[in-house]
This record gives C-alpha cells, sequence and structure tokens, in this order.
C-alpha cells in the first residue's frame, strides 16, 4: 500500500495573496452579549447619564437657559 499525501502548500500564499490578505471588519460597537451583567447595569446608567449631560450642553449652546434636574 501506498504512503498517503501528507500536505501540498505549493502555490496557496500565491492564491492567498492575489486579492489581498485581509484583516477581518471590525464593527464599531461590538455586541455586549456574555459580558458581566454588573458591567451591563453599570454601563446602562453611564450612558444615560452622558446622554443629560448632551442635552444640557446643546440646550446651553443654543441658547435656552433651563435647569435640568431630573
Amino acid at each position: 500500500m501506498a504512503k498517503s499525501k501528507n500536505s501540498s502548500q505549493h502555490n496557496q500564499s500565491k492564491k492567498a495573496h492575489r486579492n489581498g490578505i485581509k484583516k477581518p471588519k471590525t464593527h464599531r460597537y461590538p455586541s455586549l452579549k456574555g459580558v458581566d451583567p454588573k458591567f451591563r447595569r453599570n454601563h446602562r446608567h453611564a450612558l444615560h447619564g452622558t446622554m443629560r449631560a448632551l442635552v444640557r450642553i446643546s440646550l446651553r449652546m443654543s441658547g435656552i437657559c433651563v435647569s435640568i434636574d431630573s
């Protein structure tokens, strides 16, 4: 019985580089699936606070003088 062929890498590198070896695409907002629940809760509250601050700044820039406490 003849020995079986182990591998053949001939021409594979050239074929791979013809269209370029590209990095995997990264998403702007990676999924939080599987992330620590405590972190996710805190993250949600932090985002809410950030949005409140941005609204406050935009109101101040537009000349509307409004006090937002809650």
